[in-house]
């Protein structure tokens, strides 16, 4: 199977405005006296010409179009390979994020001017530092873009070599963003726990989708989403995950990310164990309490086989 027939190149460029300047000696109010190292020591660093919460905006925008990509597709190149079969659907997703960034673009610009008179009076006694940084709003808008592009590409024949070399990385590729996405779900959601909610397993399942979608580059990787998907529809469908099913949930976090700690947990998961009945007679005379008895090191039996270590 040719990779490169089931793949199209993405690029994504989103570009942001940072609204800082940087700083220059006469923007500084030195005492009398008082002395700056030379340039090629330090430097001054930068200001900003306005709130940074009027442009945080643009910059979630761009995390929830890079989100998307990454969520089928993996870096290649300088862009993102994306499985022919789910383009289509990408292409929907980014036009709408596009369309709310030229909203916020816009309405941005309508109020710069303001936006840039109401930063003056939260920093009095800066006001002339600040008005001879500040750029044309023409300007600005220039600086803010959202452009996507797709295309597909071929090897020239006869110097085919270069391109192999970054076709054949792309399952090692897949591998280490998958492996950071489930580190990052462990870090947020299971760390430090011995029972998670309902909403821990969507980012299980993502991955597992997105391994699914480029399968074609590792197919010996089904294997290990049938495996973790079995597991998956033995969880409980409402309530907390807890006890075994928290064991089998981490061990399929294990397998995902190679995570010590999930591993240890999915195979020496300590469970409450119910106290046994006493009979009254013996509950008259005995003053001892009958607290439930914790059983640590409970063997945890992994539903499906550990992933071969060459995959994750």
């Amino acid at each position: 199977m040719n990779i490169l027939d089931n793949i199209s190149i993405l690029v994504l460029s989103v570009s942001l405005w940072t609204g800082r300047k940087k700083l220059r000696q006469e923007d500084l109010k030195l005492a009398d006296g008082s002395e700056l190292p030379p340039q090629k020591l330090a430097s001054l660093g930068s200001k900003r010409v306005m709130d940074p919460a009027a442009l945080a905006p643009f910059a979630t925008f761009k995390r929830r179009a890079e989100r998307a990509v990454l969520s089928v597709g993996t870096r290649f190149l300088s862009g993102y390979a994306v499985p022919v079969e789910k383009l289509d659907g990408l292409m929907a997703e980014l036009d709408l994020i596009k369309k709310e960034y030229e909203a916020a673009k816009t309405e941005f610009l309508s109020e710069y001017d303001k936006t840039v008179q109401d930063w003056k009076e939260q920093n009095p006694g800066w006001e002339e530092v600040i008005a001879r940084a500040v750029e044309p709003a023409e300007y600005v808008g220039g600086q803010l873009a959202f452009k996507v592009q797709t295309f597909n590409i071929n090897p020239v024949e006869g110097h085919e070599t270069g391109l192999e070399t970054e076709i054949n990385g792309l399952a090692d590729q897949l591998r280490h963003e998958v492996r950071q996405q489930a580190q990052r779900t462990w870090d947020d959601s299971f760390r430090g726990k011995l029972e998670v909610g309902q909403k821990t397993v969507r980012p299980v399942r993502a991955m597992l989708d997105k391994i699914e979608g480029l399968v074609f580059l590792e197919p010996g990787l089904n294997e290990l989403v049938t495996g973790i998907r079995s597991t998956l529809a033995t969880l409980p469908k409402a309530g907390p995950i807890k006890g075994a099913d928290f064991a089998a949930l981490c061990g399929a976090i294990h397998l995902l990310g190679n995570i010590p700690e999930a591993r240890d947990i999915a195979e020496h998961l300590p469970v409450e164990e119910a106290p046994e009945e006493v009979p009254a007679e013996e509950l008259e005379t005995s003053e001892e309490s009958t607290e439930i008895e914790i059983i640590p090191d409970l063997p945890y039996v992994p539903q499906f086989e550990e992933a071969p270590t060459e995959w994750f």
